[in-house]
């Protein structure tokens, strides 16, 4: 009787193969950690929270930064940041390449789903007075008649 190749397989076996690929991820993902960590000791609270380590390749770090002014900023400091992070450990680094990726914002920012929703309501706003009301219509008598219409209109919001 021939193997039913769709037949649903344990999850054991599914994840048996996975474990190497998804601890290999774990260990970069980690190691990225880290060496975030070292980046924001080096730069400080307020810079280094502007910019992330992408990457970690063949002696090349990968940093990524929300705007080009803080990409510059970061390329004045790069040796400095490349001899700290040899002096932590990493004796094979060779390298550090900056880029500028405003979709970094995103990614740094711990709320990423309160993004403004255009179906929101407009934040209220106070009510306007009746002094400003009547300011209105005092300048709309001495203007011309297509702003007179549009000022008369305005004013009638604070008469309610």
């Amino acid at each position: 009787m021939a193997k039913d190749r769709f037949a649903p397989k344990p999850l054991n076996d599914i994840m048996a193969g996975l474990s190497g690929r998804l601890a290999s991820y774990a260990g970069k993902s980690q190691a990225l950690d880290k060496q975030q960590t070292l980046l924001s000791d080096f730069l400080g609270a307020n810079l280094g929270s502007k910019c992330r380590v992408s990457n970690y390749r063949d002696g090349t770090l990968m940093i990524e930064a929300v705007s080009a002014p803080i990409a510059l900023r970061l390329n004045y400091l790069k040796m400095d940041m490349l001899s700290h992070f040899r002096a932590a450990g990493m004796a094979e680094l060779g390298q550090i390449k900056i880029t500028a990726n405003p979709q970094t914002t995103q990614r740094l920012s711990p709320n990423t789903t309160t993004k403004m929703n255009n179906n929101a309501p407009a934040a209220k706003q106070p009510p306007m007075s009746e002094q400003t009301a009547d300011y209105l219509t005092a300048i709309a008598s001495n203007a011309p008649p297509s702003l007179k219409a549009k000022l008369e209109r305005l004013a009638r919001h604070g008469k309610k």
